[in-house]
């Protein structure tokens, strides 16, 4: 056989070899994670404490009570994606520096929040973390004050995303799980001018929902 022939049967066997190994390496393609939901449908639940935070300047509205409701689907091997949504969020006795804040979160059943579950964490806790789409709020101060919270405008506006985590064991619903998807799209002078001593919010600022109820009836959430 000439040289060159056996150069390139030599090249052949080994790009045989290297595919070989790299299907061996891919190994099978992993599962989604699927939930059971248990026993499923409405549920509502209250809090002593909610807040917002403005990422940039750090400023707390801090607020007396939050009242959340919405529903799970119920079943075994369940995905994530839309397994829930929330059909209401209220923010209530809000202030911040003594002015009394007004947020306005526009969910309702006629405009539902989906949720979105991603996974158990830390493994084995209980503790299930998530994200719902389709959440906008209004934030009004008593000194004139008003914002438009949601998506960011570079990226189209419209409604932003919450994080929020749940509690299985303790039937405890909390907002505010590292998802950064709420920004202020529009802002008066009121809420930036140093004449006032409300909120200090402007555009493109991140905006972050924080609060945690107890919810009933409990949802029982387990991941294989």
């Amino acid at each position: 056989m000439k040289k060159t022939k056996v150069i390139a049967v030599r090249l052949l066997a080994a790009a045989g070899l290297a595919v070989g190994l790299g299907a061996g390496l891919a190994g099978p393609a992993q599962a989604a994670t699927t939930f059971t939901v248990s026993p499923g449908g409405a549920w509502s639940g209250t809090g002593s404490a909610a807040s917002i935070r403005d990422a940039v300047s750090n400023q707390v509205t801090q607020c007396s009570g939050l009242a959340v409701a919405g529903s799970f689907k119920s079943g075994k091997d369940l995905s994530g994606t839309n397994i829930g949504a929330l059909t209401s969020i209220a923010l209530t006795g809000c202030a911040v520096h003594g002015v009394a804040v007004t947020i306005t979160v526009h969910t309702s059943a006629a405009n539902p929040a989906p949720m979105n579950l991603t996974g158990e964490f830390p493994a084995g806790s209980g503790t299930f973390t998530g994200q719902a789409t389709n959440v906008s709020l209004t934030l009004d101060d008593a000194n004139g004050c008003h914002a438009e919270v949601g998506a960011k405008t570079i990226n189209g506006g419209g409604p932003g995303v919450a994080g929020f985590t749940y509690n299985s064991p303790g039937a405890q619903f909390s907002f505010g799980a590292g998802i950064h998807g709420l920004f202020v799209q529009s802002a008066t002078p009121q809420c930036s001018s140093g004449a006032y001593h409300g909120l200090r919010v402007q555009q493109f600022e991140r905006i972050d929902l924080g609060g945690s109820a107890g919810i009933s009836p409990a949802q029982r959430i387990s991941s294989p």
